[in-house]
């Protein structure tokens, strides 16, 4: 990375605002207190602070709610175990580059009058979660440069061409309402659903007993009409998990018990259009390029798969059924 790169690095530092934390207050935490650890490593309250004022944009995290300071938690504490993976990947020559970039905005901020500390005070952060912060962005940039090449964007395609080559998917559901806040009913939901899909399946018209069972337990507005949906297509046309799941789905089979922030969904494929798009039609990479970037990350996080994760703050732990590294 290049010295054009520092000013906008540090720009993102020099736009936080102060705030004032909830975790702080109620419970006289400071920034240099870790929420969370992994394998005995900590991760500092500071850090949540920080990506808070940055993706929110607020001057007060007062206004944030709970649950967006628990989910940004688990973001924290998985940057950290895809960290540990990167520092594997790149070892000696990765942390010479890192110290290389945090000395030089160092010795840029001190040029300008200011110093991390100068930055940190006052936004309920340090100058340790402002350098990790950074060693996290330099690190996952140059990762993402060296992955995210026509090629393997090319082979990524590939292997997932049902959702990105224009197919599309005639699907009926089940949607049942779980309440997120309470842990041990949305399990039942979830394990009341799988038992119900067990069913269908077991029955010698699984698409009739589809539409009976949507009739019956189906808490959707499609519910009378036999939980039909209709066509579906790309993510927004059902929740992102729903599409992922249907995706996967031959015409004619029953998924297991989806979560999505709505609830819990049972899905039905009637029929599947494969889509005629090539790799080379692609006129926008924008959403494959997330979607790279998303299984990159994830991969990362599978290297750690034997870390151990030690919640501090109790009112940041996820909730059950909430895994911080996937399967």
């Amino acid at each position: 990375m290049n010295n054009k790169t520092l000013p906008l690095l540090l720009c993102c530092i020099i736009c936080l605002l102060p705030v004032t934390s909830i975790m702080a207050a109620e419970d006289n935490l400071e920034p240099g207190d870790p929420f969370a650890s992994i394998d005995g490593e900590p991760v500092f309250l500071g850090e949540l602070n920080l990506v808070l004022t940055e993706r929110l944009n607020v001057r007060d995290l007062d206004r944030v709610g709970i649950d967006v300071q628990r989910a940004t938690a688990a973001l924290l504490v998985r940057r950290h175990l895809a960290m540990k993976s990167l520092e594997a990947k790149g070892g000696a020559t990765l942390e010479s580059m890192l110290s290389r970039q945090v000395e030089a905005l160092v010795v840029d901020l001190r040029r300008r009058g200011s110093s991390l500390e100068k930055q940190a005070r006052g936004r309920m952060s340090d100058e340790n979660a402002l350098i990790t912060d950074l060693r996290w962005r330099l690190a996952w940039g140059q990762y993402l440069k060296s992955r995210l090449n026509d090629a393997n964007l090319k082979r990524f395609f590939e292997q997932r061409r049902d959702q990105y080559s224009g197919g599309r998917w005639e699907v009926s559901q089940v949607f049942v309402k779980a309440d997120k806040r309470d842990a041990a009913s949305r399990a039942a939901t979830l394990d009341n659903v799988n038992k119900l899909a067990d069913k269908i399946r077991a029955n010698e018209s699984p698409e009739q007993a589809f539409v009976d069972a949507a009739v019956e337990h189906s808490e959707s507005a499609s519910a009378s009409d036999g939980g039909r949906v209709g066509w579906v297509q790309k993510d927004g046309d059902m929740p992102g998990s729903l599409m992922a799941a249907i995706r996967k789905l031959k015409p004619g089979s029953v998924s297991a018990a989806i979560q999505s922030p709505l609830g819990v969904h049972l899905i039905y494929v009637h029929q599947m259009e494969p889509g005629k798009l090539n790799f080379a039609d692609l006129t926008d990479q924008a959403q494959l390029r997330r979607d790279a970037a998303n299984a990159l990350f994830d991969a990362l996080l599978k290297q750690q798969s034997g870390a151990q994760i030690n919640w501090f703050v109790r009112a940041l732990k996820p909730p059950a059924g909430v895994t911080m590294i996937p399967e």
